[in-house]
């Protein structure tokens, strides 16, 4: 049987959230690959890949019409060494690259210069265990190398009719086993540069398929038994354990069974459930697990109860001990079954949790082959990280935790829930740890599986800061100077305002008299002034500066012009003979000085 009808059952169970499902379909190949995803196909259905819990579509439609020229999938093997996935259809073979999941046509190019394999069916291909491919189509056998450069080519007749190939495989010596269509097998040998080729009846062939059943073929046919030899009600197989190849125990909602391969036979009844079961081979005992009497033992025709507890719902052997599953997320206990002590497990699971996609602004992508970082576009402040451990048969029962940084805090997602929705994210990189359980519960160790690096958005750049930050110190440096100033300018028009400390304003009415005593005298200079404040030039300025922020000459040019102002406003001499008064040798001067000052030019002011 094959892997796709095999794993038929265990697909159209789950919810699809690609654009195809399983359960109308049918379903011709699948492989399970190095990553440990499922890759399957079928009629209609493109290239299909499964993590567990979503299935992601390669085919032609409406957003792709051109990606295949038929979605009806025959075939499909796996090239390792590339990361490559080569599928056949009906019209034309394709390889799809993992590292980024585009999907390329094999070409085979003709005289025509058009592809050989372009419109022909390709019924079965396989990878060799030195990298090359070999694919089928129609009478034809093509090798190509692990560059998909065509190699040979082989011509596929039996009796002189030609005949399409069903299935190739390698044997354990490496030669290339054909089956064709209607009897016949090819069989290639390798011999120096080239292969040797001979032809074998079909009633010669004695090659035969070994295997074990399945877990689920085994289930069915159980249930089978159960229902065609069982008179009770009571067939529902919940859990079986194999004793020989063709034996086994087979529990139900109410009973054990045991069926020996021809009959059932009824061995304990009133068990209320039972839920798993394991065999010991060394001593030949059957261990359960019944939801009313707890762990029990049957060996010698009688049942022994080992632990009186109902919160176990799945069991497990190890050597001399059993592994119990506590309902819900509730870890896992050891039950040693010499000494019948219980203790908590702290074994780490064996599992890898992976990222299979990511949705930012609505968008899924693949996380490929091989990639551990992933940039958000700017503006991105949501995105979502689809995660699987790969174990499809206990996905549902599969809890994951998740940090950002090895500083960060878990956060546990609920039991089957494989969806971590992240906001917030802060500039930059951020490294993503996750770790998950195994079917018992099992925490497995932290692993970090992705680099989420989210672009700075404009205003969080640190220079923006520092320059927002220089022009508010710049302002407000610039404000108070004008506040400085207009308070010095004021106090310079109004020296009498009680606002400066003491010793300032002694200083400044010192000064304010001694240019009153000279205001006449135009040679009144800022030596003159400083002889009379008893201190030097240099000393006189710097005080000036630090009081009214005036330098000495611009004060006695403002105590001047102060005088003029007051006597326009109170006297009816003219302008040359208020500029004589006020110390101003040239009118014209005085006139420039005072319009400077006050806007106006003096015969104007009033």
């Amino acid at each position: 049987m094959t892997l796709a009808a095999v794993l038929f059952g265990f697909l159209v169970s789950i919810p699809q959230t690609g654009r195809i499902t399983v359960a109308d379909r049918e379903m011709t190949c699948s492989l399970r690959d190095g990553e440990g995803y499922l890759w399957y196909g079928g009629r209609g259905t493109g290239l299909c890949r499964f993590d567990g819990y979503e299935t992601e579509t390669f085919r032609s439609d409406r957003q792709n019409p051109y990606l295949l020229r038929s979605n009806d999938v025959l075939c499909m093997t796996e090239q390792r060494d590339n990361g490559e996935i080569w599928f056949g259809t009906k019209e034309g073979a394709y390889i799809l690259r993992k590292k980024d999941y585009q999907v390329r046509p094999v070409v085979v190019k003709t005289p025509q210069d058009s592809s050989e394999l372009a419109d022909k069916r390709v019924s079965c291909m396989l990878a060799a265990a030195d990298g090359t491919m070999w694919l089928s189509f129609r009478n034809q056998l093509l090798h190509f190398s692990a560059g998909a450069e065509l190699l040979e080519r082989f011509e596929t007749t039996w009796k002189g009719k030609n005949r399409s190939i069903t299935s190739i495989r390698f044997d354990a010596d490496s030669a290339l086993w054909a089956e064709l269509w209607n009897g016949g097998l090819i069989r290639w040998k390798k011999a120096g540069d080239g292969w040797q080729t001979e032809k074998i009846e079909r009633s010669e062939y004695q090659g035969q398929r070994h295997g074990a059943m399945t877990e689920e073929e085994t289930g069915r046919m159980l249930d089978s038994v159960m229902s065609r030899q069982t008179l009770e009600k009571d067939t529902t197989v919940l859990s079986w354990a194999r004793v020989t190849p063709a034996a086994f125990y087979i529990g139900t909602y109410h009973s054990l069974y045991f069926y020996d391969g021809e009959r059932v036979e009824l061995l304990q009844g009133e068990l209320d459930k039972v839920r798993s079961m394991a065999y010991s081979e060394p001593s030949q005992s059957l261990y359960l697990l019944s939801k009313s009497r707890g762990v029990c033992r049957w060996k010698g025709e009688r049942l022994t109860v080992l632990l009186d507890s109902t919160r176990f719902r799945k069991l497990r052997l190890q050597g001399d001990t059993a592994l119990l599953l506590s309902e819900g997320v509730g870890g896992v206990s050891m039950l040693n079954l010499r000494t019948q002590t219980l203790a908590a497990d702290t074994t780490t699971a064996d599992v890898r949790p992976v990222v299979t996609a990511c949705v930012t602004d609505g968008e899924r992508q693949l996380i490929p082959f091989g990639r551990r970082e992933l940039a958000l576009p700017k503006g991105t402040d949501f995105v979502e990280i689809c995660l699987s451990t790969l174990d499809y048969e206990h996905a549902s029962q599969v809890q994951f935790a998740y940090r950002v940084d090895e500083d960060g805090v878990w956060t546990e997602l609920p039991e089957g829930e494989h969806v971590v929705k992240m906001t917030h994210l802060p500039a930059g990189a951020s490294r993503i740890q996750v770790r998950a359980t195994d079917d018992l519960g099992r925490w497995s160790a932290p692993a970090e599986v992705l680099t989420i690096v989210r672009p700075a958005r404009w205003y969080e750049h640190v220079w923006l800061w520092v320059i927002c930050a220089a022009l508010c110190l710049g302002a407000g440096c610039y404000l108070v100077m004008r506040i400085r100033r207009g308070r010095h300018s004021e106090l310079s028009e109004n020296p009498d305002k009680p606002a400066l400390p003491v010793a300032d304003q002694e200083f400044l009415d010192k000064a304010v008299a001694a240019v009153a005593d000279h205001m006449t005298d135009s040679d009144y200079s800022v030596d003159a002034l400083a002889g009379d404040l008893c201190m030097s030039r240099a000393n006189l300025h710097r005080r000036m500066r630090s009081v009214i922020n005036q330098t000495p000459t611009d004060f006695i040019r403002n105590q001047r012009l102060e005088r003029a102002a007051k006597l326009l406003r109170t006297t009816s001499y003219s302008v040359n003979e208020i500029a004589d008064l006020v110390g101003f040798s040239y009118a014209s001067y005085f006139t420039k000085c005072f319009k400077e000052k006050y806007g106006v030019l003096p015969k104007d002011f009033q």
